[in-house]
């Protein structure tokens, strides 16, 4: 008799335990998720948020910020040939907002996609002469198209970290350069260099991001 209770017991609770289990699965596996990531490593800017809605595990809709603070800007300066030599440079700002578009072609973990973006960068290039510091400036907004390819791994009970990498391509740009009458030929290439660090270049992206999704 014992025995016989004790299998009634089991039949009666294998259908509720699984009930809760597809409960489960139905939540974990909704149509729609949320998630906030920050960029651990990020190019072209090294600031980096981003808000992301997955839509049936299908697609994905983002929109992100990015930054490269102005304190640490130096190496990129020298690199882009905007300072160097008794020429000094400085960024007074670089950061880009843009929304971003993904498509998990297997439903799983990996995605193409492409982000359409809007970014400001300004800044100055300063030489000390004989007549005093002649200094010239850069004014440009450039709206972009980044195509790329990366993985979004998740992780109970919701972190994640997703990882891609693309190219940011120059769609439009709105340049202004003003160089004072008295400035050197050297002047006018490095502020040109520095627009055209903005403008014209192909820049890389990467992002290497954690965050969490519900």
């Amino acid at each position: 008799m014992p025995d016989r209770v004790a299998v009634a017991a089991l039949l009666v609770c294998l259908p509720l335990s699984a009930s809760a289990q597809d409960r489960r699965d139905e939540k974990d596996s909704g149509p729609v998720h949320v998630a906030a990531m920050l960029g651990v490593v990020s190019l072209p800017r090294p600031i980096d948020a981003e808000v992301l809605v997955r839509i049936v595990d299908l697609f994905a809709v983002g929109i992100g910020y990015s930054d490269f603070p102005a304190f640490i800007a130096n190496p990129l300066l020298e690199l882009a040939g905007a300072k160097g030599g008794s020429t000094d440079a400085r960024l007074d700002q670089f950061n880009a907002f843009d929304l971003d578009l993904r498509v998990f072609l297997f439903r799983g973990r990996f995605f193409v996609g492409s982000s359409f973006g809007h970014q400001a960068l300004k800044g100055a290039v300063t030489e000390n002469t004989a007549f005093g510091p002649q200094t010239a400036t850069v004014d440009l907004t450039t709206w972009y198209a980044t195509p790329r390819v990366g993985w979004m791994w998740r992780f109970d009970p919701g972190f994640v970290i997703g990882f891609d990498l693309g190219i940011q391509l120059k769609l439009i740009s709105d340049r202004t350069v003003t160089v004072p009458p008295g400035a050197t030929a050297d002047v006018r290439n490095r502020v040109d260099n520095l627009a055209d660090l903005g403008a014209t270049y192909p820049l890389p992206s990467l992002h290497l991001r954690l965050g969490w999704m519900l």
